[in-house]
Order: structure tokens, then sequence, then C-alpha cells
């Protein structure tokens, strides 16, 4: 795993996150007014609370659209966590690189976003925990 560096802001949101929901907040950082928050691995349903009740209060407290990602082990697991509740036909890990498949035009389409935003917000996410890069092919 790779040392991340958190900011006074994104300790305090995770802390917020883990007095809320009793959950392990292994990461938080912000991208275009969105705060994404990585979970332990299994514990996404309870920092999303019954019917996402939990975490709308959250986005409430916080002013913030809040995205909750859980976390895994295995990149290419991590990688389809990152992109719910997108599914894609394969993912792949060939040299350093991570390739997103998928047929479906629509599917590749929202995974890059405008100008790339997505791609480079799954980067970033997938950057902070892995040392390879993603691409959608």
């Amino acid at each position: 795993m790779r040392r991340l560096i958190l900011d006074q802001e994104t300790l305090g949101l995770a802390s917020l996150l883990e007095r809320r929901t009793q959950v392990e907040v292994k990461d938080c950082f912000r991208e275009q007014d969105i705060i994404y928050f990585v979970v332990a691995s299994g514990q996404i349903g309870k920092a999303l609370g019954k019917g996402g009740r939990t975490i709308q209060k959250v986005q409430q407290q916080i002013g913030k659209r809040v995205k909750v990602i859980e976390y895994s082990d295995k990149v290419e697991e991590f990688v389809k966590n990152v992109i719910l509740p997108l599914t894609v036909e394969q993912v792949i890990q060939e040299k350093g690189i991570l390739l997103i498949k998928d047929d479906n035009k629509k599917t590749k389409s929202l995974l890059i976003g405008r100008d790339g935003r997505n791609l480079s917000i799954i980067n970033r996410a997938v950057r902070r925990f892995f040392a390879v890069e993603v691409k959608v092919v």
C-alpha cells in the first residue's frame, strides 16, 4: 500500500464518517465538489446505512455530495468498487496498466466522462493504493 497524505480538512471528514457510522475509513479525498471515502472491506453497508439514510445525513452535514468506495486488496476488485454502479465485462492487469474492457459504448463513455474527468477520478482513487494506471478499452 502506498503512503497517503491527508490534510486537516480530509482528516476531519474521515473522522466525522467514522464517528457517525462506526466504520474504518482508509482514505478520503475531494474531487470536483464530491467527497470520496474509502472504507474497509465488508463495511460499505454499515457506512451507507439502511436505505442510504446514514450517508444522506453525512452529506447534509458536510453540504457536499459523498461517494463511498469499498476497499479491496485486489486491484481488479477495487476498480470494480470504484466504478460502481457501472459494471464492465473485464478488468485485466497487464504490465502496470489496468485495462477496463467493455463493448458497450454508453458504459465506456460514462467511465471516461466529459474531457476524461471520470477516468482521472478513477485513476486518482486507484493510484492512492496501487501503482497502476487505469485505461478504458
